[in-house]
């Protein structure tokens, strides 16, 4: 394949594998991916020289850099190799800038092109070259030229770029000269772009001649390592044998700019000068040392070394400038000096000995015949490396991610449930526990007792309690008045005690009889509270989810009179057979005993849960017998509980008056309420009932581990904010990332479009 042909096939091919590289780099650069670093890297080294080789195929152009030390004879050679001696070259320094020279077919294209500094790029240069001068000379006699010449050097920059049209190379001998080695005006010169066909026979070649790397200047080293990284062949300028300090750094960037290419694959050196030598024997002992180095240091094979005389080639052709010739001498001088060193008669014969010649020669042939082979050599190992690379780490990601959009959304979706789920479990345990915990401290004991300071449970009891006391002062309030009507009904023509005494319980038994059912009520409220406490917990627990109170009480005014029936069965359950038997009928009378007939059972019941410190309550029968007898007659009291003092004296009066039937009734009041507070509560098992409805929620709660899952899903979906703070960060959200897939797909259709 010619260099043509090749140029646009690997052009092509290489668009190709850096669009896959882009592909798999931007793939691996998601942090879900899990890539290495290592991986990446070899992407990212292996596009930099990719990269290159593409603009220069792009452009098509081969580039030759030349290269060496200041005053090695660059200028000269390229000279030599234009035949003409057109840039700049005598012992003091006469190369400030860097020039590109660039083949053209057509003479019509010939020109040349200055590119002034820019301001900033000025500016640089100045803080440079004072950074440098404190212990470079060089460095420092340039700044000394800079202020000497500011005016001109403003000059260039202000013209800007210019453009010199040229037919013939000598045309443009003072304008080259001026912008590229005149101290007045090259300072402020960027680049010079010289387009000519004398360079080579191969279209796209450029040569480029830069400053020596020990012109002690970072900028001049900065331009030799970025010109060495990116270039297609090599030719070093030498003057001395051994390889000195900045000559060993063009290994070096020559090195580091191909990454598949080896030095020896793309360098040429020219030993310049080689008619300076006294002797044949000290020249041939010069040029073997030169070829040994570099086999030594970089594998140079021996025929990529050629000797000779660039400033002697000029001077033989006919075509040195004057300076050229104070420098190298006149023809005469010159052929001697061959004559003598090569041991060669004929005059005609000397021009070979130059070198000129056999360096243009062999690198002709590089240039036709070689270069392809290291331009394949160059760009199949990136190929191979890049979509090598690439291929690992699609499969890599293949692994996990599907590359198609649809299959990888369900993939993910499902794998987030799982996670989502996995993490629901280990949430699930950890509000169970807590609420083992919360039910220890404020309800009670994990082996079901009470507590020892109950917080719940004593504020249920109090209520009971304080409502108790209020319906009672509301009855006693109310009750004079009543009585006085009821007595004075039946005091025509006389008080009658036994009408008025059943009259008036009559009315109390009705009173007392909605008091129980508004004692009731008023626990189902208390329970409640106390119920709405725990779905409030709960409900925190799962998140402020609305769906728990839903499900554990749908509807408060409901649940209330669901606990308001219950509580009412259990409270008259006990307290309406005390109510008859010591409200209904007055004390001794024949209805009061029927009622203890009756419902003698249920009276028995409640003896066993008195709490009261009255002994006269302890057993109700007794206390329905004799009635108020039993809190003031001391010889009842003595005869029956053993206890003489009298505990309400108030109760002490006539037993037909008035007074009489109001301390019977009363006492039987005051019976009635201490049996409600000291008997009724415990009886009726409010407390146990108050706790086994807060077990039957917490139960409810436990025992729904499958809703609760599927509630705390919704709540997910829905962006639940309590929920999403406790997720870690890749559950937060629930919408599926399509980004690796996407890019996997892309980098997919890329290798799978890559020809084999």
């Amino acid at each position: 394949m010619d260099w043509k042909t090749a140029s646009a096939y690997y052009e092509a091919k290489l668009t190709d594998v850096l669009n896959i590289q882009r592909h798999a780099l931007d793939l691996a650069k998601l942090p879900q991916t899990g890539i290495s670093q290592d991986l990446r890297q070899i992407l990212i080294d292996e596009a930099i020289p990719a990269n290159r080789q593409l603009e220069r195929l792009k452009k098509r152009e081969f580039r030759i850099a030349v290269v060496g030390l200041e005053k090695a004879g660059k200028s000269t050679f390229i000279n030599a190799w234009l035949d003409c001696d057109l840039l700049p070259a005598k012992g003091s320094r006469c190369t400030f800038t860097t020039t590109q020279i660039f083949s053209v077919a057509h003479d019509s294209e010939q020109r040349l092109e200055v590119e002034p500094r820019t301001e900033a790029d000025f500016s640089r240069l100045l803080a440079e070259l004072t950074q440098a001068a404190q212990g470079n000379e060089k460095a420092k006699e340039d700044l000394e030229t800079i202020k000497r010449y500011q005016s001109t050097l403003q000059q260039v920059q202000s013209e800007g770029r210019k453009t010199f049209p040229f037919t013939r190379l000598e045309e443009i001998k003072e304008p080259l000269r001026k912008y590229v080695a005149d101290e007045q005006f090259a300072h402020a010169v960027f680049e010079a772009r010289l387009y000519t066909s004398k360079l080579a026979q191969a279209e796209g070649i450029v040569f480029y001649d830069v400053p020596g790397l020990d012109s002690g200047l970072a900028k001049h080293v900065d331009e030799s390592r970025e010109m060495l990284s990116d270039c297609d062949a090599v030719i070093v300028v030498q003057r001395f044998p051994s390889i000195r300090g900045a000559e060993l750094e063009i290994i070096k960037f020559t090195e580091q700019g191909d990454r598949h290419v080896t030095v020896a694959d793309k360098l040429f050196v020219f030993l310049s000068n080689i008619d300076q030598k006294g002797s044949p024997a000290a020249m041939q002992e010069h040029i073997q040392e030169a070829i040994t180095e570099w086999q030594s240091r970089a594998r140079l094979p021996e025929h990529r070394v050629v000797s000779g005389s660039a400033g002697s080639y000029l001077v033989l052709e006919g075509i040195a400038s004057e300076q050229t010739i104070k420098e190298v001498g006149n023809v005469d001088a010159v052929r001697a000096r061959l004559q003598s060193l090569m041991e060669i008669e004929d005059p005609d014969a000397l021009i070979d000995t130059t070198g000129i010649r056999e360096i243009k020669d062999r690198v002709d042939r590089y240039i036709n015949t070689e270069r392809v082979k290291i331009l394949q050599k160059r760009c199949e190992a990136s190929t191979t490396q890049i979509i090598g690379t690439s291929q690992k780490i699609c499969d890599l990601v293949s692994k996990r991610y599907s590359d198609n959009p649809e299959e990888a959304k369900r993939k993910e979706e499902n794998q987030r449930r799982i996670e989502f789920s996995l993490w629901w479990k280990e949430q699930w345990e950890r509000i169970q526990a807590d609420l083992a915990d919360y039910y220890d401290g404020n309800i009670r004991t994990n082996n079901r007792e009470p507590l020892v300071n109950p917080t719940i449970q004593t504020a249920f009891k109090n209520r009971y309690l304080a409502h108790v006391d209020r319906l009672f002062n509301d009855l006693r309030a109310q009750t004079t008045q009543r009585r006085e009507l009821i007595f004075k009904k039946h005091s025509h023509p006389q008080f009658d005690s036994v009408p008025a005494n059943y009259a008036w319980r009559e009315e109390l038994y009705a009173d007392i009889s909605r008091m129980l059912l508004d004692i009731a009520k008023e626990l189902a409220i208390e329970l409640r509270a106390q119920a709405l406490e725990l779905v409030n917990y709960l409900t925190s627990a799962l998140y402020d989810s609305e769906e728990v109170k839903n499900r554990l009480i749908a509807n408060t005014d409901e649940y209330v009179e669901a606990l308001n029936r219950s509580l009412s069965v259990l409270f008259l359950r006990f307290a309406r057979p005390m109510v008859e038997s010591l409200v209904r009928a007055p004390v001794g009378s024949e209805m009061r005993q029927n009622i203890v007939k009756n419902i003698g059972v249920d009276i028995d019941i409640l003896d066993n849960y008195y709490e009261g410190e009255e002994s006269a309550f302890s057993c109700l029968k007794r206390y329905i017998k004799y009635g108020r007898d039993l809190l003031y007659d001391r010889t009842i009291r003595e005869k029956i509980l053993g206890i003489a003092e009298p505990i309400v004296e108030a109760f002490i009066v006539e037993p037909t008056s008035e007074a009489a039937v109001i301390a019977e009734v009363e006492a039987d009041l005051m019976a009635v309420e201490t049996y409600l507070r000291s008997a009724i509560f415990e009886a009726a098992g409010f407390q146990q009932y108050c706790l086994q409805e807060l077990d039957r929620l917490r139960d409810i709660f436990i025992n729904s581990e499958a809703v609760w899952s599927g509630v705390i899903q919704n709540e997910w979906l829905e962006d639940n904010p309590k929920l999403l703070a406790a997720l870690p960060a890749e559950l937060r959200s629930h919408e599926v990332d399509l980004e690796v897939s996407d890019r996997l797909r892309q980098l997919s259709i890329a290798l799978k479009k890559m020809p084999n």
